[in-house]
């Protein structure tokens, strides 16, 4: 099954008639709610599409990178389809952003969406898409938000065909099971954890990713002593694969 993702009934709107189910999560914190309640199946497909802040305005991004301003935590939807979109990073805001830098597209629900929906289904399963509709000067009135929606909804249908045609079951845990539990890992550090690990699955770091884990072995940093070495030990991952 898939799933299309709005924040805004005003979004939604402009998508009408495209394969699958589109539900309105809310934006923002909102989201949580209607996120709380969200079934899925492992093999259904999600795509989230609706505008965001950014200095191109009217412009759509396919987003390879969902970094979490709130947490920190960062989510990689695994881009197996070539749609002739442009990609981008995005940064989902617990807040209205007021100001954008180049290189820079904001939301305020892609992270807490990837959140929910990467716990079931796999990376290569979701798709984000944005256009941009302000750049945190103005909110858009909704009929303007309907009609940049509708200039994107070809490449948006286009997506969510390529999306399932080409979505698969690809393995994306490759670390030994245990390595949590010798990592002392919290269940926070643990969701960390398997962020990196799908990251290195989706840009192929995989072996880079051992050798590290490898060499902290051999200086005896794993098994770690405490939660904190644990910790320790993961931020220094962090920065190796920077």
């Amino acid at each position: 099954m898939l799933y299309i993702l709005t924040a805004l009934k005003c979004e939604a709107s402009a998508l009408t008639g495209l394969p699958g189910e589109i539900l309105v999560t809310g934006a923002g914190q909102r989201a949580n709610q209607f996120l709380s309640k969200f079934e899925l199946k492992p093999d259904d497909f999600v795509l989230n599409a609706g505008i965001c802040a950014g200095l191109d305005k009217r412009k759509g991004y396919l987003i390879n990178r969902v970094i979490s301003e709130e947490t920190g935590r960062r989510f990689y939807p695994d881009i197996l389809f070539e749609s002739g979109a442009s990609e981008m990073p995005l940064t989902t805001s617990a807040g209205i952003v007021t100001e954008v830098g180049e290189g820079m597209l904001y939301d305020m629900e892609a992270a807490l969406i990837c959140e929910k929906v990467l716990k079931v289904i796999p990376p290569s399963n979701l798709a984000i898409y944005k256009v941009v509709s302000d750049s945190g000067d103005s909110f858009p009135k909704a009929n303007e938000v309907t009609g940049l929606m509708r200039e994107h909804r070809d490449v948006i249908a286009k997506i969510a065909s390529l999306l399932c045609e080409e979505g698969c079951e690809k393995e994306y845990g490759f670390l030994p099971e245990n390595i949590c539990d010798e990592l002392r890992l919290t269940q926070y550090m643990r969701n960390e954890l398997m962020d990196i690990e799908h990251y290195c699955a989706v840009s192929g770091k995989e072996e880079e990713l051992k050798r590290i884990l490898a060499k902290m072995r051999e200086e005896g940093r794993i098994p770690a002593s405490s939660k904190k070495a644990g910790r320790e030990v993961l931020d220094e991952i962090y920065s190796y694969l920077r």
